[in-house]
């Protein structure tokens, strides 16, 4: 029997009524602020970067050749999909609401303000270093390289922000995040590999889109991938808390609340 348990049952032999409930994440101030700190100030330099970048010059998107990008990258230089563009959108502006999946299950629901919390440091972290990284590497999208997309297009400050991939980055944060606190929340699930799936095939498709409209290139898409896929999971991770809540209601109808470590 562990101490956690011996202590429980001790404290159970002196209370009329006691319930145990395990807390999932372990919030602080200290912890908090410096994370939404760092978040905050990451999407500052983010975009202060961005609206100080070199703009698009015709000039030299004129000298640019297709055969200069590397054979792996190349393929998405022929794409120019305006569907597959638009469904991309989409998905980026609903994968801001799969955290809020999690409300639909009381475990979660309980831990609500912790998981909203933690969500938007996932956010706030993932966009940050995704504007430092376009900002800092200046790559030109696949659309310049494609002469179906008008010179206006090529133009566009968006243009150079090919590196890496945000629409990619920021769902797959989201929704490893989510399929993160899920199993954190229900330890003893079955099928846990159900959730796993559909947190990975999500921003999956969204990388496939951004390729197929022309804006990514696949190491975009799967460097954005591999990030987003690292905070969304890091971020829950480090706030897991071993603490056991045990609240106990005496003969006198005091309420006491043991915090176990």
């Amino acid at each position: 029997m562990s101490k956690k348990t011996c202590i429980y049952f001790i404290i159970s032999l002196f209370s009329v009524g006691a319930s145990a409930q395990v807390k999932t994440y372990d919030l602080s101030w200290k912890k908090d602020g410096l994370i939404t700190g760092i978040g905050i100030s990451l999407n500052v330099l983010g975009i202060t970067l961005l609206n100080n970048a070199d703009h698009p010059d015709a000039a030299e998107i004129a000298t640019l050749r297709r055969e200069d990008v590397w054979s792996f990258d190349r393929g998405a230089t022929f794409n120019n999909s305006k569907t597959a563009g638009k469904w991309s959108d989409i998905i980026l502006y609903s994968s801001a609401t799969i955290p809020f999946l999690t409300y639909f299950d009381k475990t979660c629901r309980n831990e609500g303000g912790s998981i909203a919390l933690m969500a938007v440091e996932t956010w706030l972290i993932t966009n940050g270093i995704t504007d430092i990284v376009k900002a800092g590497t200046k790559r030109y999208r696949p659309l310049v390289y494609n002469d179906q997309f008008s010179l206006e297009e090529k133009l566009a400050n968006g243009s150079r922000r090919s590196f890496f991939s945000g629409h990619t980055s920021s769902t797959t944060a989201l929704s490893f995040f989510t399929a993160k606190v899920i199993l954190d929340t229900h330890p003893d699930m079955k099928n846990k590999w159900i959730v796993w799936s559909l947190g990975a095939t999500i921003p999956a498709a969204i990388g496939y889109l951004r390729y197929e409209a022309g804006k990514h290139y696949p190491t975009d898409i799967i460097t954005g991938y591999a990030v987003g896929a690292t905070i969304g999971y890091l971020i829950p991770h480090i706030h897991k808390s071993d603490r056991l809540s045990i609240n106990t209601i005496g003969s006198n109808g005091l309420s006491i609340t043991y915090i176990l470590k």
